[in-house]
Parts: C-alpha cells; structure tokens; sequence
C-alpha cells in the first residue's frame, strides 16, 4: 500500500468511530423521586438540566477555542465601548436618564437642579464613539439654563472645566471598570 493510504484510513476510522458514538443506545433518565426536604429540594435544582448543544467536535477536543459564555458588561453595538458604557452610567448616577441607545452609544440625561440652586438645571449628553479606553473614545456635552425672575429658563455658558471634570471622572471609573474585569479574569 502507498504511504498516502494510510492517513486517509486514520481519518476515516476517527470519523466512523465519532459517529457511531454519539449514536449511544442509553434509554432516557427516569426523572427523579419527589423530594421532601427543601435542602435535598435546593440540591436537587443545583444539578444542570440542560445538555450543552452548543459543542462541536472541534471545541471537545480541544482544537478551537470556545467562545466566553460569561457576558463582560452590557450589549453594546460594534463601534461601543461597553466599558466606558457603564462607567457613563456609574458616574451619573445622581440624574435620571431620560433617553439611552446602547447600539449608537448615545445617552442623555433629565434636567437636573443641583442642591441649593433651584433657579439653575443642566441636561447631560454623553456620545460613546469607539470601543477603545481613551479620552476621545467618547465625548460630553453639557447644556446650562437659568430661571429669569419671570420664571422663563434661558440657556446660560457651561465652564469648559466642569465638561472635562465630567469627562475625567467618566475614563476614571472606565479604567477602575477595566481594573476589576482583569482582576476577575486573571
């Protein structure tokens, strides 16, 4: 026989042997006795129920990589980081937020009066524009109104600071965000 026989043999043996194995002939699980204590109840219910369908031969023997079933953050879109994300949502957490997109990554804020000042409101937009950890990865925008003495709101100059203290304590927490996740994962 020729040398190029041989491993041809070899896959088709593998192949005829995978097959017949996930033929098995075992009858089905009866189902289990009723249970009278809840802690034998708990244990019960601590056992998977389900069979993993998602394997290929391919991830059982090894060969590729499974993909993580664990969900690191919220679903974002493609150009979203979910990090940053998260961190927007972290640090304004003292407003309610009236309008979010997860896909586009635009999130937007109720009026907001901050303590002592009910004459004054401001309205937080924050624009996630890449899935990477930098500052211009993401961009803020911050509208300022005040109250006349006839009760009219006029919009009214933001300082540039008080954006990028917002836009700092936003990367901050991302990075903290990030800091864990690796901890977690390592």
């Amino acid at each position: 026989m020729s040398a190029r026989y041989y491993p041809l043999l070899a896959a088709r043996a593998a192949s005829l042997s995978l097959l017949l194995a996930g033929c098995g002939s075992a009858p089905p699980a009866a189902p289990p006795p009723a249970v009278a204590s809840p802690l034998a109840a708990q244990a019960a219910s601590a056992q998977p129920e389900d069979i993993d369908t998602e394997s290929t031969i391919w991830t059982v023997l090894g060969v590729a990589k499974r993909p993580s079933q664990r969900a690191l953050g919220p679903q974002t879109g493609d150009q979203v980081s979910p990090i940053i994300w998260e961190a927007a949502h972290d640090t304004l957490n003292f407003v309610k937020i009236t309008s979010e997109d997860p896909m586009t990554g635009v999130l937007q804020t109720d009026w907001y009066s901050p303590p002592g000042k009910p004459n004054e409101r401001m309205r937080i937009a924050v624009f996630i524009l890449s899935r990477a950890l930098r500052s211009d990865s993401f961009s803020m925008s911050i509208e300022r109104q005040q109250r006349s003495p006839t009760g009219q709101w006029s919009d009214a100059p933001i300082a540039r600071d008080a954006i990028a203290e917002l836009e700092s304590a936003v990367l901050l927490r991302a990075r903290h965000i990030r800091a864990e996740r690796y901890r977690d994962t390592s």
